[in-house]
């Protein structure tokens, strides 16, 4: 193992232990675990020279503590919240390559990065993604008050009252130019380039979603009912969004659009009694917003037409839209140029997953880089990152943001 890569592990295996399970890292925001991987970044941060912003919802912006005259400004970016179980790379591995490439810059250098490290970018608390993101570009009141799918209920508002992130700055929010870059480094989350054994790989769009909430009403009663056509079984007829989002993702698979059925919360949900009332969560991804409402429209307008026949009562609604994103392409071309002249092998791609960089790239121009994943598996303890590959990208970043450089 080499100095970086044993750097960039030791890095990584520190904030993996701020964990509430054993197997896996979870570490869901707003959480004791959330507020002590917050201050051990904003300390990480003071002790390579920079100064923090924390704002309510626990998203951390570096700032050198005063006003920079540089108009080259580029932020690497990522997240640091976790999914329940889920592996030490995801967002962390972007996060980390941020914090070692300030540790390494020297001082002069160093006043050019900054790093931005989102919290609440994760799905699973609110079931929906880049709350963190949207809120530090937005503002609070682009968001609603949502209440969390996982543990008691609370509203996101009683959670960052709760948290107090604030009294963690340092600093007020720094004033970020317009036309400055922002950068992700994350881990694929396929084995796609661990397979065909390159360095790393440049996402030229990452696609949109539609994450739509289904609810099937019929009748609760016993489940000896022997007199099927009396039957008013929820439960069954949500069945038939499970059964058509497959059904429509292999119809549609040439156009790049895939759809889940994710969540089902079933009432009363007891051994001997016939579901009464079934909320059903889908997530549809795709590259392009004609295949994301066809795909969507397709899906309820069939369950619609099954639960009408099975005298089930149904409706719907869309709690999350994202469209899909585009990748700075000029800087996207410099950048592949500088680490391919460097030795670094890589590709093109889109990516089904979404990233924090997505909710970014409506502001700033915005790059992916993605490292290889020798498992291929995601949001899991079996994830895996090539450090190989990580560290021979930092070696590269510390060439280019080292010197002088046009980047047209």
């Amino acid at each position: 193992m080499s100095g970086l890569e044993y750097l960039a592990s030791e890095e990584i295996d520190r904030l993996a232990k701020f964990t509430s399970t054993d197997e896996g890292v979870t570490r869901l925001p707003f959480t004791k675990e959330n507020r002590l991987a917050l201050e051990y970044l904003a300390k990480r941060l003071s002790e390579v020279g920079k100064r923090v912003y924390v704002d309510r919802m626990g998203n951390i912006l570096t700032s050198s503590g005063r006003e920079s005259q540089r108009d080259d400004k580029v932020v690497f970016c990522s997240h640091y919240d976790s999914v329940p179980n889920g592996g030490k790379y995801d967002g962390t591995a972007g996060v980390v390559f941020g914090i070692l490439l300030l540790t390494l810059l020297g001082k002069a250098e160093a006043e050019r990065i900054e790093l931005c490290a989102f919290n609440c970018e994760e799905s699973s608390l609110f079931g929906r993604a880049s709350l963190g993101s949207a809120f530090f570009l937005k503002g609070e009141e682009a968001l609603g008050d949502y209440e969390t799918l996982i543990g008691e209920r609370v509203s996101l508002t009683e959670l960052m009252e709760k948290a107090d992130f604030q009294r963690f700055s340092q600093v007020g929010k720094p004033f970020v130019e317009e036309g400055t870059r922002f950068i992700e480094i994350h881990v694929d989350q396929s084995k796609e380039l661990s397979k065909k054994a390159l360095d790393f790989a440049f996402v030229e769009k990452i696609a949109g979603q539609r994450r739509l909430s289904f609810t099937f009403k019929g009748e609760t009663n016993h489940s000896s009912l022997m007199n099927l056509s009396a039957r008013r079984d929820s439960l069954l007829a949500s069945t038939s969004a499970i059964l058509k989002a497959s059904e429509l993702s292999k119809l549609m698979s040439s156009e790049e659009v895939v759809g889940t059925v994710t969540r089902l919360v079933n009432t009363p949900n007891v051994m001997n009694m016939i579901p009464g009332e079934t909320e059903t969560t889908v997530d549809i991804r795709g590259f392009s917003v004609r295949s994301l409402e066809e795909f969507k429209g397709s899906l309820t307008d069939y369950c619609r037409a099954v639960s009408e026949g099975a005298a089930i009562e149904f409706s719907s609604s869309e709690f999350s839209t994202m469209d899909p994103a585009t990748m700075d392409s000029s800087y996207l071309k410099y950048l592949q140029n500088s680490l391919t002249v460097k030795g670094l092998s890589s590709t093109r791609m889109n990516s089904i997953a979404w990233h924090d960089i997505a909710e970014v790239s409506k502001y700033f121009p915005s790059s992916l880089i993605l490292l290889p994943n020798p498992t291929g598996v995601s949001h899991s303890p079996r994830e895996a990152m090539d450090l190989t590959s990580f560290s021979k990208l930092l070696n590269a970043m510390l060439e280019i943001f080292g010197g002088s450089h046009a980047s047209n």
